[in-house]
């Protein structure tokens, strides 16, 4: 991590085959959501959790399981309202969060950055030289505040997974009090995707509030705060690929 921070190749990166040669400027930086925006082909629904403890801090988790068929956009950035058929977000704290809380998470979107990224894409990708880029599309998203509905919980406890806790209970809530908030990615793998599928994505965002409001558990492999932006150039679709997705194993529902 302190490689990439200064700009440098990390270690052994190229023989393990992690290094994806040099990202070009428009392409760096970007959020979360943004990298959603840009992303021709969608493969997953993501639910995002963002958790502040009684004592202020705050992180995330994404929770991601399979469309039944991907979704191939001919124009971007999306529409609101398409974006909200495979984004939900839950907030849960001890207070509604502002713009605040929303400049530390992942969720916001500067449009300047998306608009270039799409412009350099249709340029020097093979597969974006058809795209449309939708400037109409674009104005719509508000750059204070998450472009989804906030599903918000209120909550004073700690932000703590249930089953890393010790048993006497005296460890320290997870995350940051300030800057920018971690943000570790899960996904859903077997029997838990052919019974998702069975169900329309206002429902399972409705059991996922369910299941955290009522202090279900997730089991996290590893935890890391950076996220990879992997694009493929050899007659390949650019897709947004997280290079942490980690599977799930307990029941979520």
């Amino acid at each position: 991590m302190e490689d990439l921070q200064q700009g440098k190749v990390p270690a052994d990166s190229l023989a393990n085959g992690l290094w994806i040669g040099e990202v070009p400027s428009e392409l760096r930086d970007l959020s979360w959501t943004e990298k959603m925006l840009i992303s021709r082909v969608k493969h997953n629904y993501c639910i995002v959790k963002v958790h502040v403890s009684g004592m202020s801090k705050m992180k995330a988790n994404v929770v991601s399981h399979s469309l039944r068929m991907a979704k191939i956009y001919q124009a971007l950035p999306p529409s609101r309202d398409e974006l909200d058929e495979v984004l939900a977000f839950m907030y849960i704290g001890p207070n509604v969060p502002t713009q605040k809380e929303f400049h530390r998470t992942s969720l916001l979107v500067r449009r300047n950055k998306v608009a270039k990224a799409l412009e350099w894409l249709k340029l020097n990708h093979a597969d974006y030289a058809d795209l449309e880029i939708s400037y109409k599309n674009l104005s719509g998203y508000p750059e204070d505040e998450p472009p989804v509905v906030v599903n918000f919980t209120q909550s004073t406890g700690s932000n703590k997974d249930p089953e890393s806790t010790a048993s006497n209970g005296e460890e320290e809530d997870e995350g940051t009090e300030e800057g920018d908030c971690p943000l570790v990615v899960h996904g859903l793998t077997g029997i838990d995707l052919e019974y998702m599928g069975k169900h329309c994505r206002y429902e399972i965002t409705a059991r996922a509030v369910e299941y955290f409001k009522s202090g279900g558990k997730v089991l996290g492999i590893i935890y890391i705060c950076s996220y990879g932006l992997k694009i493929h150039l050899h007659h390949k679709r650019f897709e947004m690929v997280s290079w942490t997705q980690i599977p799930t194993f307990n029941k979520p529902w």
